[in-house]
């Protein structure tokens, strides 16, 4: 099983599989597998438990509280992290009602556009905005090869920057997203140094809809 997992992921950046009925621990030691599982707050559990939530419900500068039980754009998880995690895992434990899907982005359509997007890439500065612990950063890392994206903890340095975001929304084309509908026991596990990924629509309110996630960095 790891050989498998880590292959696919190498190669593709995402592998989905249908588990049902997994439990937290097992949860966990698939995670253990791929790299070391992390809290994504201080002080909170390996898994967080992610439903559509209204303003008032969502913990403070997260996504539901930006967009509430809207669609999320696309993003990289943990960009306010010098070093996001590697790996992001998402298993259902109830798809909802609404159908709401999430879709994802290989970012190696823009890295390996040419070589002038590319340059632009890994020296365009922006600032992340995390309180005390902001920093200056560029979208995508060469040493480590990660692509950092996150315009709601992002800010463009200069007005080059602004255009490179101009430019990246003109380069990801609506075919090139990739469409995930979730079913019942779905385990979906992203490369998240290579892959955006954001929350589609839903048709109805869906507080039910529970998705688990568990970040994951390299060890």
């Amino acid at each position: 099983m790891e050989l498998n997992i880590r292959a696919q992921l190498e190669k593709d950046g995402f592998i989905k599989i249908n588990k049902p009925n997994l439990r937290d621990d097992e949860l966990i030691d698939i995670s253990n597998v791929i790299g070391l599982p992390v809290e994504s707050r201080i002080g909170g559990y390996i898994i967080d438990r992610l439903s559509p939530k209204k303003k008032e419900s969502a913990y403070k500068n997260s996504l539901s509280n930006i967009y509430e039980l809207n669609s999320f754009p696309l993003h990289s998880d943990t960009a306010y992290y010098k070093i996001p995690v590697k790996y992001i895992m998402l298993y259902c434990k109830n798809p909802g009602t609404g159908g709401r899907p999430t879709y994802l982005y290989d970012t190696y359509q823009l890295i390996n556009t040419d070589e002038e997007l590319r340059f632009k890439l890994t020296n365009t500065i922006y600032k992340v905005i995390n309180g005390r612990n902001s920093f200056l950063t560029t979208l995508y890392n060469l040493d480590t090869s990660f692509f950092r994206f996150d315009r709601d903890c992002m800010r463009s340095t200069t007005s080059e920057g602004e255009e490179l975001l101009k430019e990246i929304d003109s380069l990801i084309q609506k075919n090139d997203i990739q469409e995930f509908k979730w079913s019942l026991g779905d385990l979906l596990i992203i490369d998240n140094w290579r892959f955006l990924h954001g929350r589609g629509s839903s048709k109805s309110e869906d507080f039910e809809r529970l998705l688990y996630r568990i970040s994951i960095r390299e060890r």
